[in-house]
């Protein structure tokens, strides 16, 4: 018998923040930790035996092939992993890749935005929801005797996790290992070319995960570790929480050199809007011009193409470490 542990993690933001919302993650540090995931495999090659991340043990005797997925990073990744064919159902944010668009929609992704006649209607054998902010939906197709479990990675580690538990679900183990591998391997040549650049003073830099409330990403958050991963100084990484409210007085204070948000704060973050910010005028970044937007799509999920957000986080914080034709050439490729 086959054994892994998985570990996930996530965060939520209230409602009136559509862009976490619908991410599915939580920022509330109150929210209990399951125990890790634990996976088997029986002599019977077709079953399998998942325990999720709310600590509940679901049996798979049959492949599935009715998916639905309620949240963006899972539908990117059961595309990576060949399983576009088999998603039945999914939320109003999966917009990638562009199949996703024609499946049928089973509400907004927060929970009061999911439909449960939706998703009944399209007769899943599996559903796939954020563990920590879906779990009134457990409780309901539990009752229904429709598989669902619990997931939701928050740094690459727990993404690649995830990958080696739904490809052993759906017995799409190949992919998944393909996918981790091409993934490991493209962090490696990033890291190469980081450490070519012996002597280079790394930059103080500010991550604006939301404009109001003003929101960074902490050290324990999957942004937080693309900035680690990009050898980067996080003025708030000293912070517990994983996406923590801050004060703008004391984002002045640190002064970053770098200032980097998503491309959208629900509307288009825009350069004017951060510099008129009281005292802002003073901080190192807003003088020299150096803010830069990273993909909202690809920063705010941890999924297949959250290294492509990486590469533009550094190309934004150190221009001369890639190459940014084939950096550009990546992201329209996607996670691999």
């Amino acid at each position: 018998m086959n054994r892994f542990d998985f570990v996930f993690k996530g965060f939520m933001i209230p409602g009136t923040l559509l862009l976490f919302g619908w991410m599915g993650c939580n920022h509330d540090s109150k929210i209990a930790e399951p125990d890790p995931i634990v996976t088997s495999q029986s002599n019977q090659q077709s079953q399998v035996t998942i325990v999720d991340r709310l600590q509940r043990t679901v049996v798979f005797p049959t492949t599935p092939h009715r998916i639905v997925s309620l949240s963006p990073s899972t539908t990117e990744l059961l595309f990576e992993l060949g399983l576009g064919e088999f998603i039945v159902g999914v939320t109003e944010h999966c917009n990638y890749p562009e199949a996703a668009l024609s499946i049928t929609k089973m509400g907004k992704g927060t929970l009061e935005g999911i439909s449960r006649e939706a998703i009944i209607n399209v007769r899943p054998d599996l559903i796939v929801c954020k563990w920590d902010s879906h779990q009134p939906l457990v409780e309901t197709f539990e009752r229904l005797g429709i598989p669902i479990l619990g997931l939701g990675p928050e740094n690459l580690s727990e993404l690649f996790e995830e990958a080696t538990l739904l490809g052993r679900i759906t017995h799409h183990d190949e992919r998944a290992d393909a996918l981790i591998q091409s993934m490991r391997q493209r962090l490696d040549r990033i890291q190469t070319a980081l450490h070519a650049k012996v002597g280079r003073k790394r930059k103080r830099v500010f991550y604006e995960v939301w404009d109001i409330p003003l929101m960074t990403a902490g050290p324990d958050s999957f942004i937080g570790e693309m900035l680690s991963l990009a050898e980067v100084d996080n003025i708030f990484a000293d912070t517990t929480t994983r996406y923590p409210r801050v004060s703008s007085e004391i984002v002045v204070e640190r002064d970053p050199e770098v200032i980097l948000a998503p491309t959208t704060h629900g509307e288009k973050v825009l350069f004017e809007t951060l510099a008129n910010r009281p005292g802002w005028e003073n901080i190192n970044a807003i003088r020299n011009k150096a803010v830069h937007l990273i993909d909202g799509d690809q920063v705010s999920r941890c999924g297949p193409r959250l290294l492509n957000a990486l590469e533009q986080i550094i190309d934004a914080v150190y221009p001369d470490v890639l190459d940014s034709g084939n950096q550009a050439a990546a992201a329209k490729k996607g996670g691999t």
